[in-house]
């Protein structure tokens, strides 16, 4: 299987052989789970990290965002409705897997409570919310040589939790 592994920065990459381990025991329980290749991690630091996985356990955090300018330099897939995902800890342990609902295109300028609500809750406030993703996503842009602007693209990226390792 060819992995899409979207893992960079702190978060350490998973293992193949605990990818395929997790995915043989989410097969033994979800009937017709599909085919799963994308993982990623989503935090900066093991504590964030930790944290959101929670959330998204908790049902406090249904979505994600993604920059369509990473993707084409990475040489990433296009987010597509029903993707499966894996999610792994800080530590490169896959945790759970998400499955993408109806993800949608908006640009930074135009994102608002309505958006913002898929994410967990520290941070839903758009208040809060923008200048944090500013911030991270300018760090994550300068090695392509761009920064965020309001009128760059972003994927906001609806999911419902389908398999929690823990449960």
């Amino acid at each position: 299987m060819n992995w899409d592994i979207r893992v960079s920065g702190g978060p350490k990459p998973p293992e193949l052989s605990s990818l395929k381990e997790f995915c043989a025991r989410a097969n033994n329980k979800i009937a017709k789970l599909g085919n799963i290749s994308q993982v990623r991690s989503i935090g900066i630091d093991e504590e964030t990290t930790g944290l959101i996985l929670d959330f998204i356990r908790q049902g406090e955090k249904i979505g994600t965002f993604s920059l369509p300018w990473v993707m084409e330099k990475e040489g990433q897939t296009e987010t597509a409705s029903g993707t499966n995902i894996i999610l792994s800890d800080y530590y490169g342990i896959p945790q759970l897997i998400v499955k993408l609902k109806k993800p949608f295109l908006k640009t930074f300028g135009t994102l608002g409570p309505q958006e913002t609500a898929l994410d967990g809750p520290p941070v839903r406030d758009i208040k809060v919310w923008k200048p944090l993703h500013f911030e991270y996503w300018n760090g994550l842009l300068d090695e392509y040589g761009k920064r965020c602007s309001d009128d760059m693209p972003v994927i906001v990226e609806p999911f419902k939790l389908i398999f929690d390792d823990m449960n």
